[in-house]
């Protein structure tokens, strides 16, 4: 019997609807090859999770994408909000074909091409063919979790959202990088009551140069307390355990609201189902530098799923968009593009 479930035939299917998704489906579409993109979440999912008015660490040359320039209204660097919509722009610029809200639940091979299982948020269950896949997947499927007890108790989340809601709350940072640090001032700033607990002695050394002075001054006057080189064991309702790390000395202390800003982990999943060599304590993607693909033929990786689970990030947007245009060139035919001269970034 014929399958009922609604069938799409495209030539590339790029699993990924961020920005080197979609640069990757722009820069194959530029030469002449039909793609489609699908994601789970909305359009530049992973820039939409990011808090209300974040700004970028890069400026706005090094995170366009497809040549279309990126233009702030202040000229300084891109804010979430900015991106976003330069995002919505670039796809109705180029009208490619982006579906977003649905999830590839598997890939497989049937003779010359790929069947792609797909369920909509709605439920709706389709069936995508493709010659080619490519997986902009991203690094960041899902948080970091402590490992402690008590971690699922509602009052602890991951992802900051507006700051707005703690006011007058107490609220517990855990992390020490960027995202940490911001979060404990955006939510000092809201009118909460906020504590940094963090393993180290010390913020990690390289915090965006215009955070560090602000963190470390309301850190050295008390407007935001510090407990370095400690880390919490346990979650009661209404309080956790900090146990410091040179002693193991324990105390308990309350808190309203526990927000876990220690990083994230990427979802080899996919890969793996489709036989995709991953390597390395990373789980980073095995693949061919020059046409990015992987050891399934047929399938490319793009953008920061490359390196899997990245501790300290060396592959990000701004490195990524040669990604794109190889993988453009190996299907087409052309010779493989030089890599990019840029300097080297601070981590994100």
């Amino acid at each position: 019997m014929p399958d009922p479930l609604e069938r799409s035939v495209t030539t590339v299917l790029v699993v990924g609807a961020g920005p080197i998704g979609l640069e990757t489906a722009i820069e194959l579409q530029q030469r002449g090859i039909d793609t489609l993109n699908l994601d789970r979440g909305p359009l530049g999912a992973q820039v939409a999770a990011f808090p209300p008015q974040t700004r970028w660490f890069s400026g706005p040359e090094r995170i366009s994408i497809a040549g279309v320039p990126l233009v702030t209204v202040d000229q300084e660097k891109a804010t979430r909000e900015e991106y976003l919509a330069y995002l919505r722009s670039v796809v109705a610029q180029f009208d490619l074909p982006v579906r977003t809200y649905e999830s590839v639940t598997s890939i497989t091979r049937k003779g010359d091409r790929f069947e792609a299982r797909t369920r909509t948020l709605g439920g709706l269950e389709r069936i995508v063919e493709a010659e080619r896949i490519v997986l902009a997947v991203g690094g960041t499927a899902r948080p970091r979790r402590l490992g402690v007890p008590g971690e699922d108790r509602p009052f602890v989340s991951h992802d900051l959202g507006e700051p707005h809601r703690c006011f007058g709350r107490r609220v517990i940072v855990v992390g020490g990088k960027n995202s940490a640090a911001e979060s404990a001032i955006r939510l000092w700033r809201a009118g909460a009551s906020v504590t940094i607990v963090h393993h180290r002695d010390a913020l990690h050394p390289r915090i965006k140069y215009w955070i560090r002075p602000e963190i470390e001054s309301c850190i050295r006057s008390g407007l935001i307390h510090a407990r370095f080189g400690a880390r919490i064991v346990a979650i009661g309702p209404g309080s956790v355990t900090i146990e410091r790390m040179e002693d193991g000395a324990r105390t308990e202390e309350a808190v309203d609201d526990l927000l876990l800003q220690i990083g994230f982990e990427a979802d080899g999943a996919l890969f793996e189902s489709m036989g995709c060599e991953l390597h390395g304590e990373n789980a980073a993607v095995r693949h061919d530098p020059e046409t990015m693909e992987t050891t399934v033929a047929g399938v490319h990786v793009a953008g920061t799923a490359v390196n899997g689970t990245q501790g300290s990030f060396q592959v990000y947007i701004e490195n990524s968009h040669i990604h794109a245009q190889r993988i453009a060139a190996a299907l087409a035919g052309e010779p493989v593009p030089p890599d990019p001269d840029l300097p080297e970034l601070p981590e994100a």
